[in-house]
């Protein structure tokens, strides 16, 4: 069955590892104890043996020694369960045997196998105890050999072993329950902090997503926790702060060549129009529907870029050959600016070659678009240890520093007006940044006082070995 309940979870296994404590406790205290109770009766035995012994060291002869049962009757009264016998070392004659136990410890002489230290455990056939004899010889004092064998009874050290384990099992199930009710009191109090994670998630909405985590009071333990939370509102904040930045953009983006469109249409529709006219207002009214549709095309793809379904169709590419069917493409548009192009260096990558097309032109675009008429655009590629570097240079306007930082923001323009004219729409920056982390790369640009501006697409070594592989 799944438990739900953290608390009760960690309850139960504080229980149980509680359990587990216990029976290897009671496993090892009921181990001592038996061989405690082992060995002070094995000492009782020798004790007791080395008494009888000098009673029946003393006897004249091996008949005196039935003639002094009363007196090692005597000696072994003074131990409970104790039992002697004593047999004639040559005759094999029993001289003494007060009771049956005595008898069947002869038998166990003669069949059983006994420790090297002379003592031997047992179980009576008649009751079932358990037994501990030891044996001994000697002789009386005209030389009669005798054979004794003293056995006590374990049947006090089985009650005893027994009344400790069922204490201990009576004991076992509301200890087990104590140790749990107190281990899920210690696992609330311990869960408290996690109170402020939920406080602070209750808290979060669209429109207020303000609220942190205090590491002060945190445990160690909730402290990577607790960052990692508030980094991830961080995250969600700024996505929406962007998200709504970028609603509030893409409207009035769209707004422009819409207010155009209908304020042409609706110039067109108060009155009488010419054929020509009219057909001169639908041309016009085409290139605001391009740049729509533009608009809407390259707001799919970042849409898209954005998901974790996109998948690239990567290929084995030719930068330099890619690079000069991009430079022969937008020849025309250089010439009208009298700007050419240089191009240098190699390297074959294993990327979409549809998509670097369309960075590097996003790129080319801009620089053809902003650089300074009559100039020389640089096409470089360069690899090094670790990257293969694409760079785009061309000298223009310099791109002040505070700028640099987020022109690859959606519709972000340095200069509005300008780069609406041109017919751009603030997206192509952030359509090559978006390629290039979708190939696991990154986009960076300079610009120095002498006007040179260079953006540089950076590609992953692993993508050219991948390329020299296939």
């Amino acid at each position: 069955m799944r438990v739900r309940s953290l608390a009760l979870l960690l309850a139960l296994l504080v229980g149980m590892l509680g359990l587990f404590q216990a029976v290897a406790v009671l496993a090892f205290s009921y181990n001592t104890m038996s061989r405690s109770l082992d060995e002070q009766r094995r000492h009782s035995l020798e004790d007791t043996l080395k008494q009888v012994t000098e009673l029946v060291n003393r006897q004249d002869s091996s008949a005196a020694i039935s003639g002094a049962a009363y007196q090692l009757a005597e000696v072994l009264g003074r131990h409970e369960g104790m039992h002697v016998v004593v047999e004639s070392g040559n005759k094999g004659e029993t001289l003494v045997a007060f009771t049956n136990v005595g008898k069947e410890s002869l038998y166990q002489l003669k069949n059983a196998t006994w420790a090297p230290d002379a003592f031997l455990e047992w179980r009576s056939r008649e009751t079932g105890t358990k037994m501990l004899s030891v044996a001994s010889t000697g002789s009386t004092r005209n030389g009669d050999g005798y054979v004794m064998v003293l056995t006590a009874e374990r049947r006090a050290d089985d009650e005893i072993l027994k009344k400790f384990l069922l204490t201990a099992l009576t004991a076992a199930p509301f200890a087990l329950a104590l140790v749990s009710l107190g281990a899920l009191a210690i696992v609330h109090i311990g869960l408290k902090p996690l109170n402020r994670f939920r406080d602070a998630a209750v808290a979060v909405s669209a429109k207020n997503i303000s609220a942190r985590i205090n590491p002060e009071h945190l445990p160690s333990e909730l402290l990577p926790l607790g960052k990692a939370f508030n980094g991830m509102l961080d995250r969600l904040d700024d996505g929406i702060g962007r998200l709504s930045q970028f609603s509030g953009d893409l409207a009035h983006e769209m707004r422009t060549p819409l207010g155009i469109l209908l304020g042409r249409t609706q110039v067109a529709l108060s009155q009488q129009r010419t054929e020509e006219d009219l057909l001169r207002v639908l041309e016009e009214n085409v290139e605001e529907i391009e740049r729509l549709n533009r608009l809407v095309t390259d707001m799919l793809f970042l849409a898209h870029a954005d998901s974790t379904s996109f998948v690239l169709a990567a290929k084995p590419v030719d930068l330099a050959t890619l690079v000069i069917e991009i430079a022969d493409f937008m020849e025309l548009p250089a010439d009208d600016r009298g700007m050419s192009f240089l191009i240098s260096g190699n390297a074959t990558l294993t990327v979409d070659a549809s998509l670097v097309q369309r960075a590097i032109t996003n790129l080319v675009s801009n620089a053809i678009r902003y650089g300074t008429p009559g100039s020389v655009i640089g096409l470089e590629i360069i690899s090094d240890e670790s990257t293969v570097r694409f760079s785009v240079s061309n000298y223009g306007e310099q791109i002040p520093a505070e700028h640099r930082a987020r022109l690859f923001d959606r519709f972000y323009r340095t200069e509005f007006s300008r780069a609406r004219e041109a017919g751009g729409s603030g997206l192509g920056l952030s359509i090559v940044k978006a390629i290039m982390k979708l190939h696991r790369g990154s986009v960076e640009v300079g610009s120095d006082v002498h006007g040179k501006t260079c953006f540089t697409l950076i590609f992953p070594i692993h993508l050219a070995r991948q390329a020299v592989q296939v």
